[in-house]
């Protein structure tokens, strides 16, 4: 029999099958890449039927969608937790951000995904296209967001395009560290490593866009 307390209990265990099924899909893509990874492949994996699997995702590029949007969840999370803790704090907010942020993007999991998509996209033009709107867009939309109510409370300039603004913080704080890991030049950057990019892009973004005291 149906009721609201079963309604409540049955939802969170969809909700985690469905997070199973992208972590599953995601360690499959960079194992495989984008080609050669199949929805047989996956629901294998995820030990049920291929039918199930299309349940919950209608295609595989659906499913890549899916992977792209959880790493954007953590960014936004990482976001708002760096507004929080800052108390106001323009400075402050950005280095918590950038910190975890590149801290995000260059580990070993985040690195082997991006060879995929760079790897799939010349002959997969419809996917990055897809993680672009998905992934890329939704970031710099979310950080622009955050750069605006900084600029209206007067801490940034009146005059700057946030969403420019945007797209050039998040290229400075990965400026050189992650081509060096991308190529395998240097090894994991340390923590120390990771604050000092990301306080001299905070350097070079404040001289463009912040206000003279």
């Amino acid at each position: 029999m149906w009721t609201m307390e079963s309604a409540v209990l049955t939802k969170p265990a969809k909700d985690d099958r469905r997070e199973a099924i992208v972590e599953i899909a995601k360690r499959a893509f960079i194992e495989f890449g984008y080609a050669g990874t199949s929805m047989s492949c996956i629901a294998a994996r995820v030990g049920g039927s291929k039918a199930t699997l299309y349940n919950y995702f209608k295609s595989k590029e659906e499913l890549l969608i899916a992977v792209v949007g959880k790493k954007c969840e953590q960014i936004s999370e990482m976001l708002n937790a760096a507004a929080i803790e800052s108390h106001g704090d323009l400075r402050a907010a950005l280095t918590h951000f950038g910190d975890h942020f590149v801290e995000l993007l260059l580990s070993n999991e985040s690195i082997g995904f991006y060879r995929v998509v760079i790897g799939e996209c010349s002959r997969f033009p419809e996917i990055g296209q897809a993680i672009y709107n998905a992934g890329l867009q939704q970031n710099q939309g979310r950080i622009a967001e955050f750069l605006a109510g900084a600029r209206d409370a007067g801490q940034l300039r009146a005059d700057m395009d946030t969403t420019v603004a945007a797209e050039q913080f998040m290229e400075l704080c990965l400026a050189g560290i992650q081509r060096r890991k991308l190529w395998n030049v240097t090894p994991n950057p340390s923590a120390e490593e990771i604050h000092e990019n990301v306080a001299n892009a905070i350097s070079v973004f404040m001289r463009a866009y912040g206000i003279e005291p």
